[in-house]
């Protein structure tokens, strides 16, 4: 058995985690009944607990003994809830938490009676002479209704090097499988909404998380997200970070293809047959990465680098250009377990670890025909248009409309333009909400964040 320390309290990976039979012995003493404070948990993904999960899980930051062999994490598992609930945990609402209990779903996107950030409720309330003390103190959350994840990865694994090198040699080198044996992983496979295979934490948690270098970046996105001047991926047709929710696999004896739509489109291939990684003369960072992968039986092992860096916005942080993924899928059922673990030594002050429960669409036909496919790459990153006279033009350098081609973190850029636009006056002054608690991080003067 293996002993790992918990760290952080509450915390919300809801990444539709459910309940485990791990900790149940260890935790005998807790409540055995248990009434959610809702039918849906937080992000609106499935009920938070079942009666039938048994006793609540320990609280987040106890230390709890995991019951499963790192090398082969999967051996014997039954159901793909089971192995998510491993990581469940209770959290309990704070008063003296800066972020306010709230999920990053509810930081961008809260429901009713609380505002909606991104749909200007700060704008809003500065018509109404609202200060950004009594708005920012509208925005409460719950906890993620009472229920959290564990977030810090519980490999005991340094690097994704080590960990991908680590499982390849429990697998003796993986199973090579043929197109007879090849496991049938057809269909259009969906993640919970909202989860996109991250781990989704409580913001306080994800405050954690993120190392002291990149906690102003992440201050900065949070600051304003919270005034309503959002920047996502999608705004500017790019891919939304390194996961995507919703994927057409097509499985071969020397390749996996994922193909992922959605606002955009793109396809990982994750080839399986040894040919290992591009040199790092040849090798370029891309949205997805370069992957490479075995099988361990009918489970798949995936190491994915060279990755750019990118940020999800919604609450979540950045990763940066060092963000290197192992993940692990199996199919158990009718339900993809997908175990992803991060580990970004720039962006992250430990490996983050989730885990998500793909479900596979009855219709693949009808969710194809529900799901809106755009290809839009070119449109990202062109500067060339064709002006009022018909002529072909481009956006020049000062023109706001320009796109800085070789800009490797474009959103910092548009979050440091907004805070230099509040110290100009040309939008309502706001401080950081940090700043409120005493613990800011960013300087007098946030457009001059690195």
């Amino acid at each position: 058995m293996n002993r790992y320390q918990l760290y952080g309290a509450g915390l919300a990976l809801t990444l539709v985690l459910s309940a485990s039979t791990a900790w149940a012995q260890a935790e005998k003493k807790d409540i055995a009944t248990f009434a959610p404070t809702s039918t849906l948990g937080a992000f609106g993904v499935g009920p938070v607990w079942e009666a039938a999960d048994g006793p609540l899980p320990p609280a987040a930051g106890t230390e709890v003994h995991y019951d499963f062999d790192p090398l082969h994490p999967f051996a014997g598992l039954k159901t793909a809830k089971k192995w998510a609930n491993l990581f469940k945990r209770t959290a309990e609402v704070d008063p003296n938490d800066p972020f306010h209990n709230l999920t990053p779903f509810e930081w961008w996107s809260a429901l009713p009676p609380l505002p909606m950030t991104w749909r200007g409720a700060w704008a809003n309330a500065v018509r109404k002479g609202t200060s950004f003390k009594d708005f920012y103190n509208t925005l409460q959350g719950s906890a993620g209704d009472g229920f959290t994840a564990e977030a810090r990865s519980p490999y005991p694994f340094e690097t994704a090097e080590e960990h991908y090198n680590a499982w390849l040699k429990a697998a003796k080198g993986g199973t090579k499988h043929t197109v007879v044996n090849l496991p049938d992983w057809s269909g259009d496979w969906r993640d919970p909404p909202q989860a996109s295979g991250f781990p989704i934490v409580l913001v306080r948690d994800f405050w954690r998380a993120v190392s002291d270098a990149y906690k102003p970046r992440y201050e900065l996105m949070l600051q304003a997200e919270l005034e309503g001047r959002h920047w996502w991926p999608a705004d500017s047709c790019v891919p939304e970070s390194f996961s995507a929710s919703g994927r057409f696999l097509m499985v071969t004896p020397t390749m996996v293809l994922m193909n992922s739509t959605g606002q955009y489109q793109h396809d990982r291939y994750i080839f399986t047959d040894g040919r290992g990684f591009l040199d790092a003369e040849h090798a370029i960072p891309q949205w997805l990465g370069e992957s490479q992968g075995f099988w361990d039986g009918d489970e798949l092992v995936v190491w994915t680098k060279n990755i750019m860096a990118n940020t999800r916005g919604h609450g979540a942080p950045e990763n940066s250009d060092q963000l290197q993924v192992i993940e692990r899928y199996k199919k158990i059922g009718n339900e993809m377990l997908v175990d992803v673990t991060w580990y970004d030594p720039l962006a992250f002050s430990f490996p983050l670890h989730g885990t998500s429960i793909q479900t596979k669409a009855s219709d693949a036909v009808d969710a194809w025909k529900r799901t809106t496919v755009t290809l839009n790459e070119c449109v990202s990153s062109n500067l060339v248009y064709h002006n009022e006279l018909g002529l072909l033009a481009d956006f020049a350098i000062g023109d706001p409309r320009y796109h800085d081609l070789f800009d490797q973190t474009p959103w910092t850029t548009v979050f440091k333009k907004g805070e230099k636009a509040k110290l100009e006056g040309k939008i309502p002054a706001a401080p950081s909400f940090l700043s409120l608690s005493g613990v800011s991080t960013l300087p007098a003067d946030p457009s001059t964040v690195k």
